[in-house]
């Protein structure tokens, strides 16, 4: 970046307010929203009629909790202005509550003042408002003052007012029986987006102002302190999980193994690889240009840089315009009102066409020489330093901990894309084309092709399935994730496929043979709507139905295969936290403002704070899920062995045996080998057919005979 557009970067930075800073920061987390149980109950109808008391008691309850807070921090306050500000707040929230109560009594029938049962998430947000109100916050080497105290409590406060805003302005009236009668209908007409607009937009008005005085690092204890209260509420709207046909890695039925795939340019990536192979290329003839600058030119393997660069416009030329042309050609065919059978056999042989062209321009490309010479190092060099979608390395972290199968296809190296993706994805299947070397110079010989064109990547996405089913001995749930026409037949088949970004081309084509587009957010609604009335809890399961899944980010994805999973290390530390039911929620009485303040003036366990990084608390969740996945692992392998050695699975199974590597320190499993009955050679057991091939067949197992 130029010295002109780093200064512009940063004038445009400035003109940010903090308040808008703060929300901008946390735009991640609040995309996961749109998944969590509270918003698709509400919009699906799905919510039974006691879950929902439970939530508009809590809400009432965290109303208590505000009023409080309020007070708190206005007793706090040094300019008049803003003390009467806070406590115009508390007066608002106080007619707020007497309302509310008004409400669920007369128009919802509940009663206000009956015991209810208050969630840990609830407990947990309110113990977080009342220690930061009460000014109960340990920063390192940052003195604490009572006049920044309000400072901190309103950015602790901005997220509940934020979501709050954000929660009415997007639901909608769910379609229930009963209609505009049904308690959720009464309350969703009753708390719109404008009751909680002003509130939101006066409140970052007078954060900002406070934030004027403090310093570059008692900001950053506001941004801390905002960020964890955003998280502290999501753990509130994540809190009514019943009956949710989401996440779909952990409402898959035991019968059932996730299998994942993507393809890898454009899908994972912003750039293409052929464009960053096609760099590296360059400039390596360019180098060879200078090293043989004034000898003689006239060596036949040398092709200059300029020489180069025509090559490659010219191929890009013919690609481009044999594409366009199978479009086109599709496109002049009938159009379908439908999807269909007949609509279905249409599309393949439309495809036929294009796959022919892509298949074309893939050998012209290796036909040509312009990738030889290029060397090994440099391609996992510019593996490191691709940039991956938002949030794309963030979701195969995840699924590497599970058991899941990931395949990576279509990729114009195997070496650029295992260099991107690097860091402990080693689980992943990747379809890629895999180069020969020597000295670590590409040949120009490729050893194996990737799936590349649209028949060859249905072929591959059929073969892996079947394998898959036939080693884990379970029903493959199919997801696709791609962006392409070239992806359009594999996103079809699959159980759910997922269209990242918006592809003109696949769209226009798609919609051509009667496929439809939905936001994925609304066919989760429209699923879990379907779910809640039918009982049927195999939503998912059968490809074919012509509807593909739209999403704006890997965001989404994530939120929907596995759920808000978000990192905490860099927040604030826990409070303590009340003790819960198994049911995960502790029984309290009506909260009143003796209450609260008895427990503002009781709050023991400070916030801590740090400068540079936050300390929490965690629970052994995160080794849990890992036991239970390496469990899961385990015995779907012995159950395909078992299939196996009755005839009815692979051959290797009689020679490869699934075992459990146990933690030194711990005893509980932490992973899974394949161990050879023939020479105790112990393997990963991430591909048993891969192993079989490469231990048994190829001999380097000294006690293996074929037959």
């Amino acid at each position: 970046m130029s010295t002109s557009e780093q200064v512009e970067s940063e004038s445009s930075e400035s003109k940010i307010s903090i308040s808008e800073r703060l929300w901008k920061n946390c735009e991640n987390e609040a995309l996961y929203f749109w998944y969590l149980p509270l918003f698709l109950h509400v919009n699906s109808g799905s919510f039974d009629d006691k879950e929902f008391y439970q939530y508009i008691a809590n809400y009432a309850h965290l109303l208590n909790n505000f009023l409080e807070v309020f007070k708190l921090a206005a007793n706090q306050c040094e300019d008049d202005s803003d003390k009467a500000a806070f406590l115009r707040w508390s007066k608002n929230v106080k007619q707020e509550l007497e309302r509310h109560n008004s409400f669920v009594e007369q128009k919802l029938g509940f009663d206000p003042t009956k015991e209810t049962i208050i969630h840990t998430a609830t407990a947990k947000h309110e113990k977080f408002l009342l220690a930061t109100a009460s000014g109960d916050i340990q920063v390192h080497e940052i003195p604490i003052h009572q006049s920044k105290i309000p400072a901190y409590t309103l950015g602790a406060m901005m997220p509940s007012l934020r979501l709050y805003a954000f929660f009415s302005k997007a639901v909608r009236e769910p379609g229930t029986p009963d209609g505009s009668s049904h308690p959720r209908s009464k309350w969703i007409k009753e708390y719109t987006y404008e009751n909680f607009k002003m509130s939101f937009l006066h409140a970052e008005v007078l954060l900002d102002k406070l934030c004027n005085s403090l310093s570059q690092e008692e900001i950053q204890v506001v941004e801390r302190l905002y960020r964890r209260a955003m998280r502290l509420k999501m753990d509130f709207f994540n809190s009514q999980q019943s009956a949710l046909i989401i996440p779909v890695y952990t409402k898959l039925d035991p019968k059932e193994h996730l299998m994942l795939f993507a393809d890898f340019d454009f899908t994972c990536t912003d750039l293409g690889s052929l464009g960053i192979l096609k760099n590296i290329a360059i400039v390596t003839a360019q180098k060879a240009d200078q090293l043989l600058q004034g000898q003689d030119r006239d060596i036949p393997s040398h092709i200059t840089s300029t020489n180069l660069k025509n090559i490659w416009e010219l191929l890009s030329q013919q690609s481009t315009f044999e594409y366009d042309k199978c479009i086109k050609k599709i496109m002049l065919g009938e159009k379908a009102l439908s999807f269909n059978y007949h609509g279905l056999q249409s599309l393949h042989g439309a495809l036929v066409e294009l796959s022919s062209s892509e298949g074309r321009a893939v050998s012209r490309i290796f036909d040509s020489g312009v990738l030889k010479g290029i060397s090994l190092e440099e391609i996992k060099q510019a593996g490191k330093h691709m940039i991956l979608k938002n949030g794309c390395m963030n979701f195969f972290k995840k699924v590497n901990k599970l058991d899941a199968s990931v395949n990576i296809m279509s990729c114009w190296s195997e070496e650029l894309t295992r260099s991107a993706l690097s860091g402990g994805l080693d689980t992943f299947e990747v379809d890629g084309n895999a180069f020969r070397y020597a000295d670590g110079i590409f040949t120009g010989e490729v050893t194996r092709q990737a799936h590349q064109s649209v028949k060859a990547k249905r072929k591959y996405f059929q073969d892996m399935v079947q394998e898959k089913e036939n080693e884990h001995g379970l029903n493959a749930l199919t997801v696709f994730i791609g962006t392409s026409v070239g992806d359009l037949l594999c996103l079809l088949e699959a159980d759910i496929g997922i269209v990242i970004g918006s592809n003109r081309h696949l769209i226009e084509v798609g919609k051509h043979f009667g496929v439809r587009f939905v936001p994925l957010l609304d066919g989760v609604v429209v699923k879990q709507k379907k779910h809640f009335y039918s009982g049927n809890p195999n939503v998912w399961m059968g490809g074919l139905s012509g509807i593909l899944y739209t999403v704006s980010c890997w965001t989404e994805i994530h939120a929907f295969i596995l759920g808000r999973d978000l990192e905490d290390d860099e927040l604030i530390a826990q409070t303590q936290t009340p003790t819960s039911s198994s049911s995960g929620y502790s029984s309290t009485t009506p909260c009143s403002s003796t209450t609260m303040a008895t427990a503002a003036t009781n709050t023991t366990t400070a916030i801590t704070t740090e400068t540079t990084s936050l300390q929490v608390v965690s629970g052994g969740g995160g080794d849990d899920l890992t036991v239970k996945s390496v469990h899961k692992r385990y015995e779907g392998l012995v159950a395909a062995r078992n299939k196996a050695i009755t005839g009815k699975g692979a051959w290797y199974w009689a020679h490869l045996e699934p075992i459990l590597i146990q933690n030194s320190d711990t005893g509980l499993p932490k992973a899974v080998k394949l161990r050879c009955s023939l020479c105790d050679a112990a393997f990963s057991a991430s591909n048993p057919s891969r192993t079989a091939s490469e231990h048994l067949k190829r001999g380097t197992c000294p006690n293996f005979t074929s037959r």
